[in-house]
């Protein structure tokens, strides 16, 4: 049995309040790797720079460019050859346009070239491994220094601050994580993080017959800050609005790593009296977009280094450089995401090219026997590295088809791990048949849906919001 496994199964054998103690303990490590070091003095560079003018945010940009520009030819063959045939001079690099002439890299090809990718001489100490899957589906697993990482949580942390959150605010995580085994009902689902400040509720247990036990929580607890995926925090919403459990009132809303869409925010403002903030980031640290008091999203441009590339009615694709992650520098990486440029100034005061709205990563729920709705489900691939695309596709509640497009080496090992995941998080609220595919349909603007669901079915036809 993987030791990943291993620790997942005495875990969930551990009465409640040691599971707690699991949490805090692995919080604690988190929260230490994430905000030491070099954290403070990044995070108070970028707050310095709330203010700034767009020039001041380009030149930073610039700077950073240059930098990561001259380690990716002095370190990593793969680039220094690339960089020099498409004669891309850092010296005279301004910013992402002078990149034009580089051929944009996708996560196939990231996944095809692997380590020619990597800085093979980075010091072991100053590396971590970050898992992503996205809205293909696709899973990618990469190198990232420490101090990326905490480059990208300090600027996490700004937009944050900027509704007055700080790292010291206990709240609320409707997120992805198992901290609650799938196998079996939990009639209190969430688990404490005492070092991190942060209390988890399963989004997989959260449903018509816990839903007052969570608002007594939130309530009891004093949690005034709530985040968490849209599909989940909406789904949460609607349960409030069906009148299954009382109203919190949280003081601030949060959403991240999925799309928001208008019927969520309807929902989430309904129930709890709050309109809902959130920013667009990825764990490949090619782009950043933040809201802004008057709700519109700023590009971070002191960041990463991003493209919006037209492509017809108004609609961009978001292509992206990293400029901090020295272990696998991304130059013109394909986000896979489409926006919306807002068409008139925000008035806001804050610097960057706004967008109106994201319009890539548009997931949906889908429905448990026990009628809970779940979503964020790429997490079922963050390491299945020879799945090249997924699709869910549901028709009836309790039950959905998960489409595989293989890479070269999958096999009966791979979907046992995928189901497996689907049996950790859901037990047997889910039945799950995978189907291997040559390719998976796209939606009219080329995405791939995640999740796909026949509304020709009157219940799943009624998701949150």
């Amino acid at each position: 049995m993987p030791a990943q496994s291993r620790k997942a199964v005495l875990y969930n054998r551990l009465p409640r309040a040691i599971q707690n103690v699991a949490v805090s303990v692995e919080g604690w490590r988190i929260r230490r790797e994430r905000f030491a070091g070099c954290y403070p003095s990044v995070f108070q560079d970028y707050v310095s720079r709330n203010a700034a003018s767009d020039d001041a945010l380009l030149a930073v940009r610039r700077s950073k460019l240059r930098r990561i520009l001259l380690h990716a030819i002095a370190e990593i063959p793969y680039w220094s050859r690339t960089l020099r045939a498409f004669d891309v001079d850092p010296a005279r690099v301004e910013g992402p346009e002078d990149l034009a002439n580089l051929p944009i890299l996708t996560k196939t090809e990231v996944l095809r070239l692997g380590s020619k990718l990597h800085w093979t001489a980075a010091p072991r100490s100053e590396l971590r491994t970050v898992h992503t899957s996205g809205t293909t589906g696709a899973g990618l697993v990469f190198p990232a220094t420490v101090d990326a990482l905490r480059d990208q949580w300090a600027v996490w942390w700004r937009f944050r601050g900027r509704f007055g959150l700080d790292i010291k605010t206990w709240h609320a995580m409707f997120m992805g994580w198992t901290i609650v085994p799938g196998d079996r009902p939990d009639p209190r689902p969430w688990r404490i993080n005492w070092p991190g400040r942060q209390v988890f509720f399963s989004q997989h247990h959260i449903g018509p017959a816990t839903a007052a036990a969570c608002a007594a929580a939130l309530d009891r607890m004093a949690l005034s800050w709530l985040h968490g995926y849209p599909s989940v925090v909406s789904y949460f919403a609607s349960l409030i609005l069906d009148g299954a459990c009382p109203r919190p009132r949280p003081r601030v809303i949060t959403l991240g790593a999925e799309n928001v869409l208008p019927s969520q925010v309807r929902a989430i403002r309904e129930a709890f009296g709050v309109c809902p903030i959130s920013h667009y980031g990825m764990s490949e640290m090619v782009a950043n977009a933040s809201q802004c008091p008057n709700g519109r999203l700023h590009i971070d441009e002191d960041y990463a280094a991003v493209e919006l590339l037209p492509i017809g009615d108004g609609v961009v694709r978001i292509v992206g450089t990293s400029l901090a992650n020295r272990a696998m520098p991304l130059f013109r990486y394909d986000t896979g995401d489409l926006a919306t440029v807002c068409p008139s100034p925000c008035g806001c005061g804050l610097a960057g090219r706004v967008l109106e709205r994201i319009d890539g990563r548009q997931e949906d729920l889908i429905e448990l026997k026990d009628g809970s709705r779940v979503g964020r489900l790429d997490h079922l691939f963050k390491d299945a590295v020879r799945v090249a695309e997924a699709q869910i596709r549901q028709t009836h509640a309790g039950k959905c088809t998960i489409a595989i497009v293989p890479r070269e080496g999958f096999g009966s090992p791979d979907e046992a791990e995928i189901l497996g995941e689907c049996q950790r998080r859901f037990g047997n609220r889910l039945d799950v048949r995978i189907l291997r595919v040559e390719s998976i349909p796209r939606t009219a603007r080329g995405k791939l849906q995640l999740v796909v669901r026949d509304r020709a079915d009157a219940s799943l036809a009624t998701g949150a919001g």
